[in-house]
């Protein structure tokens, strides 16, 4: 036995095994570590929670809000609200009443692209914003017995 690893083919044949042992460990090592970072990089991706449904204060007076919810598309997560106006004829008329109602609250106004005046644009068309929040209203319920509804996101600068 002592002959065979003094052997010149057998020392030959060992430094080989080991050496492959040794690059085959490190490159399972490589791609362990490879996954594991790319696993860790998607889950520190998480998106940011929508904003809560306290963002948009009191509903006016003969309006309720109704949370539907928290909803993510592509990283993005935004809240649905229902609103539920008693006074309003239309979907129109109940986001025009909760438009106006956030507009006295402070909230400021964003027209759509290409818009020149805010007299150009009917209100229930624009969006709001109170630096942190946007809200988009629409004119069509979103639950039965709604009246209309609001999408709530958090504000981001256009070129992010």
């Amino acid at each position: 036995m002592m002959s065979l690893l003094r052997s010149r083919r057998m020392m030959i044949l060992l430094v080989a095994v080991v050496t492959v042992g040794l690059v085959a460990s490190g490159a399972v090592g490589l791609f362990n570590a490879f996954f594991a970072q790319s696993d860790q990089q998607q889950e520190g991706e998480a998106p940011v929670p929508a904003p809560e449904m306290a963002a948009l204060g009191e509903a006016p007076d003969a309006t309720e809000y109704a949370d539907l919810g928290q909803q993510c598309e592509r990283g993005e997560c935004y809240r649905v609200v229902a609103i539920t106006a008693e006074e309003a004829d239309s979907g129109e008329e109940a986001v025009e009443t909760v438009y106006r109602h956030l507009i006295d609250d402070g909230w400021g106004r964003i027209l759509p692209e290409g818009a020149d005046s805010p007299d150009d644009v009917p209100l229930s068309q624009t969006y709001l914003t109170n630096g942190s929040v946007l809200v988009q209203g629409s004119t069509s319920p979103y639950t039965p017995g709604s009246t209309a509804g609001l999408v709530i996101a958090h504000a981001q600068d256009p070129l992010s």
